[in-house]
This record gives structure tokens, C-alpha cells and sequence, in this order.
């Protein structure tokens, strides 16, 4: 079929930079609105005069305070961040350095940075996004979200995702490249046992937020797991920025096969979107012997298979789309065939066949106990 690569990716993808020449137009419209009420008139005034403002616009330190002021101050939808005036401070000051000591100054928060290898990605604790404390996932209430490096240094953190993205590289070169396009940085949220947590927001587009799992056998393994799903989030999120995925109402839930509770028609798309793309990279990954070729992680790759086709029925039964939509669903559609050839060769023995069957059967037993009402 003709992809679009709304879900997989490519070195040179035409769809992502119209989306992000759209969202930087989007940006400047929203200046120039808050200008009209004298939010930072001065500020906003010299930055949409300067020529070479866009990097500096579309960098998620500034987007994200940009969308902030224009939800809260022009559009008066309460975003219940806090101290605005703090923002509008930050923000402030960002543009001023920027507008006298120009785009690579060190003093620019979004500068502050160590570059990962072999890419234009930064890994950095420094961060200006005003939503990065919000977090809706239910996985995520138990755990703290902490900008900092943890038990881990800043070379070991370093090291680990010089080895992920140059394991990507190999694996796919096409993600590995339109990834340099998608993600301006990588943020660390400490880290973590038995668990990797992961986070984007659609009013950051370019971040990630990444925790470091320390007594896993395969770190990079992991982050390369985190980094394809929340990128993936980030360019449906880019997309979201102009054209709406659901018809459906809002009152109508249904049964994913992730999560532990019930979720919006939106919702299941959004993780049906990101997780087929991620379990293709993890498959190809285990085929060509780039992880340890063991039970778990076929077992893992089974069972999150049986749960990316559980995503498919539920979109497909229940999911009112739009035109767009409905092309990234027949790409998403074409993404899953690969994947069922690559498990055709994998060829998972009956044990671990029936062990992720019983997961996924209980998964859905338990929510089912709490939603018995749900349309499945």
C-alpha cells in the first residue's frame, strides 16, 4: 500500500514537516493573540520580527509556555498550573536571551544539554514545560515524577542512550533518522526498579520523559521500547494539534487491552497507534538477535501482539472516524500484517503462546469485574 508513514517511519518524511511548518504558523498565531491583550507585547512583538525565530518557537522549553498562556490568559480555559505570572517571567527572559545573545546561547534553558551520539537529540534535567507534574495514567500514581539523573550518573545515562539510539540505527534506520525530526530531548525522571515509566504531552511536542530501569538485563532495550511508543504519541499528538481523531460522544468507553480501567474511543487509538509501531521494532529486534533471545521477551512480544490486535476489534467495531483517521488506521492495519509474518518466523512455542493468553484473558477479567457495563 502507499504509506503516508503516519505510523512507521522514514529518513525523509514530507507528512511531518508539513505538520510541523502547520504547527510553527499555529505558535505564531497564538502570540500574536496574547499580544493583542499585552501578554508580553514588547517580547512577543521583537520575536515575530526576527527571521530566524522558528527553532526557537517550536522548541518544547518555549511551545509549551506558549500553549500554556494562550489556554489560560486568551482562550480562559484554566489549566490549573499554578503560578502563571511565573511562566510568563520564564518565558520572558527566555526570549530576551535569545533576542541579544542569539540561538545558541548558552544561557538559553533550551540549550543546556548533552548531546546524545550519532544524533540531534539532547538529554538534559533542564526543562521549562509547565505540564511536565501533570500525568493522568493510572500506572503513573504511585510513582514521583523527579527531574534528575537518580542513582545513576550523567555519563551512565549518557552511555545507555548512546548505545539504544545506536542500536536503533541497525535495527531501523528509518526511525532512527525521522526520530532526529520528532524528539528535541530526552528528559530523565530518575530511576527506577522493575518498572519503566515514560511520559509526552501534546503542548510539548518534541519532549520525552524517560525513566532509567537499573536492574533490568537489557537498559537500552527498554528505552528503545519507551522511546518508539512516546514519539510515536508525539507525532499523533503534532497531528491532534489540526485534525480530530473521533466522531464518537464523550460519554462512550470501551475495553483496552492496556490499560487497567476504561477509556474513551480516543484514548484506545491513541495507544493502538503507538503500540503497534513499538512491538514492530521489539520483533525485528528479536529476529535479528539484538536482545537476549529468551522466554520473556518472546513471551512479552506475544503477549502485547494478542494485545495490539484486541486495539484493532475495539477500533474497528466501536471507532468513528475521520477520513484522516481512517488512512492511519489502514496504516496502522498494514503495520500488524508485518508483524503477524515476522511472529510467523519467530515461531513462539505453544507454552508461551498459552502463557500470554492467559495474561491477556485475565487482564480483561479484571477489568471486566470493575466495568461490567462496558461494550467490549
Amino acid at each position: 500500500m502507499k504509506l503516508n508513514y503516519y505510523v512507521l517511519w522514514v529518513e525523509n518524511n514530507i507528512m511531518l514537516d508539513i505538520y510541523l511548518d502547520r504547527y510553527y504558523d499555529k505558535l505564531l498565531s497564538f502570540i500574536k493573540d496574547l499580544s493583542t491583550i499585552w501578554i508580553l507585547n514588547k517580547e512577543f512583538t521583537n520575536l515575530i520580527n526576527n527571521p530566524n525565530n522558528k527553532s526557537f518557537i517550536l522548541n518544547p522549553d518555549n511551545s509549551s509556555i506558549i500553549n500554556l498562556l494562550y489556554k489560560e490568559l486568551f482562550q480562559k480555559a484554566p489549566q490549573n498550573i499554578g503560578n502563571i505570572e511565573f511562566f510568563i517571567d520564564k518565558l520572558s527572559n527566555e526570549i530576551n536571551i535569545f533576542l541579544t545573545e542569539w540561538i545558541n546561547s548558552w544561557n538559553l534553558s533550551m540549550n543546556k544539554w548533552y548531546f546524545i551520539s550519532w544524533t540531534n537529540i539532547k538529554l538534559t534535567t533542564n526543562d521549562n514545560n509547565p505540564y511536565n507534574n501533570f500525568d493522568a495514567h493510572p500506572d503513573h500514581k504511585n510513582t514521583w515524577w523527579v527531574l534528575w539523573w537518580g542513582l545513576k550518573t550523567e555519563s551512565e545515562w549518557i552511555d545507555i542512550y548512546n548505545k539504544t539510539f545506536e542500536l536503533l540505527k541497525t535495527i531501523d534506520s528509518g526511525f532512527y533518522y525521522e526520530l532526529n525530526k520528532i524528539i528535541n530531548k530526552i528528559v530523565p525522571l530518575w530511576t527506577a526498579f522493575s518498572i519503566h515509566n515514560s511520559a509526552s504531552y501534546k503542548e510539548a511536542i518534541w519532549h520525552i520523559y524517560l525513566w532509567y530501569t537499573i536492574d533490568s538485563d537489557s537498559p537500552e532495550i527498554n528505552n528503545l521500547e519507551a522511546i518508539i511508543h512516546e514519539s510515536s504519541h508525539n507525532k499523533l499528538n503534532l497531528i491532534m494539534h489540526f485534525d480530530p481523531i473521533i466522531l464518537n460522544t464523550k460519554e462512550e468507553k470501551y475495553y483496552s487491552a492496556i490499560r487497567p480501567d476504561a477509556r474513551h474511543i480516543h484514548w484506545v487509538f491513541i495507544w493502538y497507534h503507538a503500540f503497534a509501531p513499538t512491538m514492530y521494532i521489539l520483533m525485528k529486534a528479536y529476529r535479528d538477535w539484538y536482545l537476549w533471545n529468551d522466554d520473556f521477551w518472546l513471551e512479552k512480544i506475544v503477549l502485547y501482539h494478542i494485545k495490539t490486535k484486541f486495539l484493532q476489534k475495539v477500533i474497528k467495531k466501536y471507532a468513528k472516524l475521520t477520513k484522516l483517521w481512517i488512512e492511519i488506521s489502514e496504516e496502522i492495519d498494514y503495520v500488524i500484517c508485518l508483524m503477524d509474518e515476522i511472529l510467523k518466523e519467530l515461531n513462539p512455542s505453544k507454552e508461551v503462546i498459552n502463557r500470554a493468553r492467559e495474561k491477556q484473558i485475565e487482564h480483561f477479567k479484571q477489568v471486566n469485574f470493575k466495568y461490567p457495563h462496558l461494550e467490549y
